[in-house]
């Protein structure tokens, strides 16, 4: 088969976990016997948008081909992604490439009609939601402050929520974008040949906010994207309780709290941060938090698939996101090295960390602080959490992800309308 692949961002421009999912996936299907073209959108613009040709090296002599939009500097994100210049290449990309189906990962930055531009040529289209944004125009449900998301799928919050970053247009302007929004994303869902989601948690999500049936949704687990590299042991003696977190480090995800979190606890803690800080000065503001709460604090900054993993010179990993997070790589990545871990409430977090987690309340300081105090007092409970994590073997790996899309992408193929001529 010929896959499309369309996503927001892609390596080398981005790492997030979206972005690493779909590079797996392309790895999957490709090592599978199948030619997978990404179709990336980009942060970057440039005058009259531009079609980049790119690859990206994979370790193994087999790049994955990338075709990435960068647009025209007025197409600027919003509640309807009017992006005109970026559509039309999207159209001369379908009707050149001529894939066998298309696996849409996400809309922000390519126009929220790509589904429907690709059943329109005869090629049949699936859908993955990585995150809540087909729910929320912030894409992670997280309103300023005084303004409380809706439990269900209206949009009366909604209003006042996007309306603080549009200042001078009218409640009732803002309204009818946002109703313009969910028809068009209604329609985009309903053309698809299946909808998947990461967990049950974002299940739950999807079919409470924006509707749709829970049972429209497939749960596929993203899974491990590369094999545990061995155990992280126990450290013998009396040596600090190593505390760590790891992945895309930004204030979202609470790295902020953990450091507040550890404050007090002297020198029988220390806490380790490796990942990617794409703001330098919120890199500047957690070592100086660190210095002030006398926080010894090692920074140990990105890390690549040869690299030791982070997870494997760790005690616990603590990830107190803030977000409405949908999977978790991160938690699970710890867990499979055998790491406990500590998780805010969040989302899917608590269903992954089921085996081996402790779960805080998502948004303070002191339950975190409560929950690492504990383990810190009581090493033997740390023991015990240790020892509820699964064998490596047992966790899902993106490879059985792809064998369930393949699935998918087969029935639909075998069931689409013929090609127009």
């Amino acid at each position: 088969m010929k896959l499309l692949f369309f996503v927001h961002n892609f390596p080398p421009e981005f790492r997030g976990g979206t972005e690493q999912v779909v590079l797996g996936l392309a790895r999957s299907f490709r090592d599978g016997g199948d030619e997978v073209v990404v179709v990336s959108g980009s942060e970057r613009t440039a005058p009259g948008g531009r079609l980049v040709e790119e690859v990206v090296e994979t370790g193994d002599g087999r790049p994955i081909r990338v075709r990435r939009l960068l647009r025209a500097p007025e197409e600027r994100y919003g509640l309807l992604l009017n992006y005109p210049a970026t559509g039309e290449r999207i159209g001369a990309i379908l009707a050149e490439e001529r894939p066998d189906f298309v696996h849409v990962h996400h809309w922000s930055t390519l126009g929220m009609d790509l589904v429907q531009r690709s059943v329109a040529l005869g090629i049949p289209a699936g859908v993955t939601l990585h995150d809540p944004w087909v729910t929320c125009a912030r894409f992670f449900r997280r309103p300023p402050r005084g303004i409380r998301c809706p439990s269900d799928a209206t949009r009366k919050a909604c209003v006042s929520c996007v309306g603080m970053d549009m200042e001078g247009r009218p409640l009732e302007d803002i309204a009818a974008e946002l109703g313009e929004r969910d028809a068009a994303l209604r329609r985009e869902l309903g053309l698809a040949s299946f909808v998947a989601v990461p967990s049950a948690a974002t299940a739950a999500l999807i079919s409470r906010h924006l509707p749709m049936r829970r049972e429209d949704l497939d749960v596929i687990p993203h899974g491990l994207l590369r094999e545990p590299a061995g155990r992280a042991l126990p450290r013998e003696g009396d040596v600090p309780l190593r505390v760590g977190s790891f992945g895309n480090l930004v204030p979202d995800k609470g790295i902020d709290l953990l450091v507040e979190a550890l404050a007090g606890l002297g020198d029988q803690v220390e806490l380790q941060l490796a990942g990617h800080c794409p703001d330098p000065a919120y890199r500047q503001h957690l070592e100086r938090l660190a210095d002030k709460l006398k926080v010894p604090l090692r920074w140990i900054g990105p890390f690549g698939e040869d690299d030791p993993h982070p997870a494997l010179d760790m005690d616990i990993a603590v990830f107190p996101s803030l977000c409405q997070e949908t999977y978790g790589l991160v938690v699970e990545e710890a867990l499979a090295h055998g790491v406990p871990v500590v998780v805010s409430q969040n989302g899917a977090l608590p269903e992954r960390a089921a085996r081996g987690g402790v779960v805080v309340r998502s948004g303070g300081v002191m339950p975190l602080h409560i929950a690492l105090s504990t383990l810190l007092r009581s090493r033997a409970q740390l023991e015990t959490l240790r020892d509820e994590i699964a064998d490596p073997g047992s966790f899902p790996r993106i490879g059985t992800a792809a064998g369930r899309y393949r699935e998918l992408i087969q029935a639909a193929i075998a069931t689409a309308d013929p090609r127009p001529s």
